[in-house]
């Protein structure tokens, strides 16, 4: 059992060097990439899946590597020093800081909904949104929560906004409820680093742009996206949603940008498939030959562990 014990902590500390390195090598790059506006040739599944890279590779690595490699080739003999257990403690405070910060996020996104709620009223969708409620004194539009996501649409919007225009809106938040975008942000959430907010934005931004593309199918509802937006820009002061909740007008993506591309939309500028599909199967590919290589990956990575865990 002691054994067992020691070999989780040794992952642990593994997990916490790795992420950090890895995390650290991403916020350098992007800073020194954001003067080229490099942000421009990823979508927003590229953007997430960079974020999201230094966790799924060190939690990868830790358990399917790490853990084995320590499990079969290390002595049963306690040589780990002081400095293992403080590394593996910081890999369990960064895990449970991620915990509290989604768990917080929540309890401040239902505390802002539910003061909005006092006499909310059904609204029929276009069939592809969830549960739609009519509420006051909200943002204009916003998709909320993340196991049982719904669209609030407060009544200025609706009647400052024709039937178009705000059919057009709706299909925005479905758009961002079928994406499942509030479950992305609380996963972003788990994975606090410090410099990492340029990229958090830069997605948000993406998947904004995202929503809008594929809310629209014809130059008719481009338009009428675009009108709802002017509208609600001039209506209503841009503010902050909550952490799980994404709104139509948002802080930060730019509207003007918005409704430019929303203008001159024509049906060949209509998103294509994302190129980060190839990488993702060049990924499933680069784990297929480390399981069959998985001997002398275990050896590489035990000795790796060596050096650098104390």
């Amino acid at each position: 059992m002691i054994f067992v014990l020691r070999a989780i902590m040794v992952s642990l500390a593994f997990f916490a060097l790795l992420y950090s390195f890895s995390s650290l090598l991403l916020v350098l790059a992007w800073q020194s990439l954001r003067p080229f506006d490099f942000q421009k040739y990823l979508d927003a599944r590229g953007l997430l899946s960079l974020r999201v890279m230094p966790f799924v590779i060190s939690a990868a690595v830790s358990l399917f590597l790490t853990l084995p490699s320590f499990l079969l080739l290390e002595k049963h003999s306690l040589d780990e020093d002081l400095g293992t257990f403080l590394i593996g403690a910081c890999a369990i405070v960064i895990l449970g800081v991620g915990v509290f910060r989604v768990l917080a996020a929540e309890a401040r996104t239902r505390q802002v909904v539910s003061a909005c709620m006092g006499s909310a009223t059904d609204l029929k969708g276009n069939g592809t949104a969830p549960a739609i409620i009519l509420a006051r004194s909200i943002a204009p539009l916003m998709l909320f929560g993340v196991r049982t996501p719904r669209i609030l649409v407060s009544a200025e919007a609706c009647k400052l906004l024709s039937d178009g225009e705000l059919q057009a809106a709706l299909r925005h938040e479905s758009a961002h409820f079928q994406s499942r975008d509030n479950l992305k942000k609380a996963f972003l959430n788990c994975l606090p680093f410090p410099g990492m907010k340029g990229l958090d934005e830069a997605w948000q931004e993406a998947s904004e742009l995202a929503a809008d593309d594929r809310a629209v199918s014809s130059r008719h509802e481009a338009l009428d996206l675009a009108a709802a937006l002017i509208k609600l820009a001039r209506h209503f002061p841009c503010h902050d949603v909550p952490e799980l909740a994404t709104g139509l007008m948002s802080d930060v993506a730019s509207v003007s940008n918005r409704v430019e591309r929303l203008v001159a939309w024509e049906r060949s500028s209509a998103p294509n498939p994302s190129p980060w599909n190839y990488v993702i199967a060049a990924a499933l590919i680069a784990c297929v030959g480390c399981v069959v290589k998985l001997g002398p990956a275990l050896v590489f990575v035990h000795a790796l562990t060596e050096r650098l865990v104390p």
